[in-house]
């Protein structure tokens, strides 16, 4: 039986996917307050650049370590692609519509889109490659987020003008999750991160500039800054536990887990709708960037 086939691969792999779930929890309301009043576009062009350059050691340690074949063209192939459809065009799309739909009903609406994710992803899976879909997996997750659902609609609306660009970019995420699954039979986790977040980051890096958006980027403020610091260290810590507990874990099975990020993000939303969160009046005395619930 392979490594990752092990049961103490696999226990590994759910542990490293719950974490996962935590940041994702985190780190939605967290992105929600970071995007206020600024250029999406270039705040995600900027944060994706930061994490990539920080897997770089990463990358350069697993190569080693593991003796790593050198990257044929067919890999540099699907690399491209996981950055294009991983990596670029969904970060666009959800922090655009994070800020359309925190604005109209808190952070927790905006995930509510982006936790359908284990929906899409267990169908590509079942196709592409060829995994049993995972019943039990997927009612559980059903279960849970229709029960946050029916909390969440008390207080704040589940659909609004935001809602689309989240739901394009859950479908373009799980079918980058599944062909990133497949490329991992083949290189290491830490490979396809970097290769999700660096070709990602030369792609948003190549709109900025045919959009004439890098000025806003040398208009960042201090605070500004510090949101994306903050952004990036929770992006590096999902990409450093997501790519090497799916790795270990069928994909249906992983992105059910996700699921779990969506009550950790309303519970936080509802703890600080007060305004007592240091967040951005604490970094600076920006606006509370929802209303309702978070």
């Amino acid at each position: 039986m392979s490594a990752v086939g092990r049961p103490s691969s696999l226990g590994f792999g759910l542990l490293l996917v719950f974490v996962t779930a935590g940041i994702s929890g985190i780190s939605t309301l967290v992105n929600a307050y970071a995007v206020a009043g600024t250029s999406s576009d270039a705040f995600v062009t900027v944060r994706n650049a930061v994490v990539a350059l920080a897997l770089v050691p990463a990358f350069l340690l697993a190569t080693r370590r593991l003796r790593a074949p050198k990257l044929r063209a067919g890999d540099y192939g699907r690399l491209l692609v996981i950055g294009l459809v991983g990596g670029a065009v969904p970060f666009l799309l959800f922090f655009h519509g994070l800020q359309m739909a925190t604005a109209a009903g808190g952070a927790a609406t905006a995930s509510f889109g982006y936790r359908s994710l284990f929906l899409f992803a267990s169908v590509f899976a079942l196709v592409y490659l060829k995994e049993r879909f995972p019943w039990r997996a997927v009612l559980a997750a059903s279960l849970l987020l229709g029960g946050n659902v029916l909390l969440l609609s008390l207080t704040t609306p589940l659909l609004t003008d935001g809602t689309a660009y989240v739901l394009a970019a859950t479908v373009l995420w799980a079918a980058e999750y599944t062909l990133s699954k497949r490329t991992m039979r083949d290189l290491p986790s830490a490979t396809v991160a970097l290769g999700r977040m660096g070709f990602g980051a030369l792609f948003l890096g190549g709109y900025l500039g045919l959009t004439a958006q890098w000025g806003a980027v040398s208009g960042f403020s201090g605070v500004q800054w510090a949101w994306v610091g903050i952004s990036a260290g929770l992006l590096l810590a999902f990409v450093a536990a997501w790519y090497p507990g799916l790795k270990r874990v069928d994909v249906g099975v992983g992105t059910s887990v996700l699921v779990l990020g969506f009550p950790i993000t309303w519970m936080l939303g509802t703890l600080f709708a007060g305004g007592t969160v240091l967040g951005p009046q604490a970094l600076g005395g920006r606006g509370h960037p929802s209303r309702g619930g978070v």
